[in-house]
């Protein structure tokens, strides 16, 4: 056996191992006594819960340049901003038990958001890899799960139950983008721009990306003649905060309280409410990821919303809970001993985060025992008469 092939047996052996064993996921969450003091919302890897594996070495080598190089560095850390703030906006999301055909609607309608995380990690690989073309597609799949994300939650609130979830997932429901992007945000004034900005951006992404496009649009016209990184592919994280922006715009609409920091020990120790509430350290995240003024006019909007005072009124309502209290509520048996409240308070946040997840996932079937059968049916000499017997 040669060297080569000695490496990939370890690889695939890996891969086999992988495959075998139960799946995990990490989820991070951190926590600063006094937040205003961030000045760096930190690295890739944390951020995104990346392992130096799931790098290459064009990605390792595009990232050392974006996080050092003056040219490229403050757009960069625009983008991480943004991507921390993106983050940050799971934790507001409530869990209502209301009417629904299946239990684990509750759970699986937060899919959209969590499937746009994961289309957005591998748009942001793709672009340290040089994969132009690539990159495109994601945004568009990114943007178009995250109106869905958005049009469902407001559907699910004017109705007052989960049915258009059940019909999705069920298959009986796919709206046009047109009715997706009407009901995506309120009917108002303020929301006006966003919905015309989110519209852009979806026509913009299906010309240049999505559909066979024009010469102009090629990635060739940046040095890429084949899939490699170039000089003017470095700047790909200019494209990603162009599509995050308005996707962060929306969700600051619809979750108000994102824009009103409470702290959630005091109130309720370690039996957090299932979203709804957000701590100073999201809050600070979310400030520093848009300017001054946009933040006031997201702010001043947020305010005069019905769930801010509902919510605010419920958090008010209940009595404060001194130190021990809030001790008293943690979980010793199941999670160990508490060394401070800070503590605590990361990891009771990064669980949920990791629960909200895996649960809005879609268990999987096996593939069907006949797999060789379906493949001989589609050699042409078969498919000529099989597909005749299809509906």
């Amino acid at each position: 056996m040669t060297d080569n092939e000695k490496t990939y047996s370890v690889f695939l052996k890996e891969l086999i191992d992988d495959s075998m064993s139960p799946k995990r996921y990490a989820s991070y969450y951190r926590s600063m006594t006094d937040p205003s003091l961030m000045c760096d919302p930190g690295s890739l890897h944390t951020i995104l819960c990346l392992e130096k594996k799931h790098l290459s070495e064009t990605a390792s080598n595009s990232l050392e340049i974006l996080e050092h190089e003056g040219n490229f560095k403050p757009s960069w850390i625009d983008l991480k901003w943004k991507l921390s703030a993106y983050l940050a906006v799971q934790d507001v999301f409530p869990s209502p038990i209301i009417r629904s055909r299946n239990d684990l609607t509750l759970f699986r309608q937060w899919y959209f958001y969590y499937e746009a995380k994961y289309i957005l990690i591998e748009a942001i690989l793709s672009g340290l890899n040089g994969f132009h073309a690539a990159l495109g597609l994601l945004l568009r799949l990114f943007l178009e799960f995250s109106l869905l994300q958005n049009h469902l939650y407001r559907k699910i609130c004017e109705n007052n139950d989960y049915s258009v979830i059940d019909d999705y997932f069920d298959q009986k429901f796919n709206p046009n983008w047109s009715t997706i992007l009407n009901g995506c945000l309120p009917q108002n004034s303020f929301c006006k721009p966003i919905r015309k900005r989110l519209d852009i951006h979806l026509k913009g992404l299906s010309q240049s990306s999505t559909h066979p496009y024009q010469p102009i649009y090629s990635p060739k016209h940046i040095g890429a003649f084949v899939p490699e990184q170039s000089l003017e592919g470095l700047f790909f994280s200019f494209k990603i905060s162009m599509i995050l922006e308005p996707v962060l715009w929306m969700y600051f609409v619809n979750f108000p309280m994102l824009f009103h920091p409470v702290d959630i020990e005091k109130k309720f120790g370690f039996n957090y409410p299932v979203g709804l509430f957000i701590d100073e350290q999201g809050a600070t995240i979310l400030k520093k990821s848009i300017p001054e003024e946009d933040y006031i006019l997201f702010y001043e909007y947020s305010k005069n919303s019905d769930d801010y005072k509902n919510y605010m009124d419920f958090y008010n309502s209940r009595e404060n809970l001194n130190h021990e209290q809030i001790l008293a509520t943690w979980d010793k048996e199941c999670k160990g001993e508490l060394d401070n409240i800070i503590a605590g308070h990361c990891m009771q946040m990064a669980e949920l985060r990791g629960l909200r997840e895996g649960m809005a996932l879609q268990s999987r079937e096996e593939p069907p025992e006949i797999i060789d059968t379906i493949s001989e049916n589609l050699r042409f000499c078969n498919w000529r008469n099989y597909y005749k017997t299809l509906k």
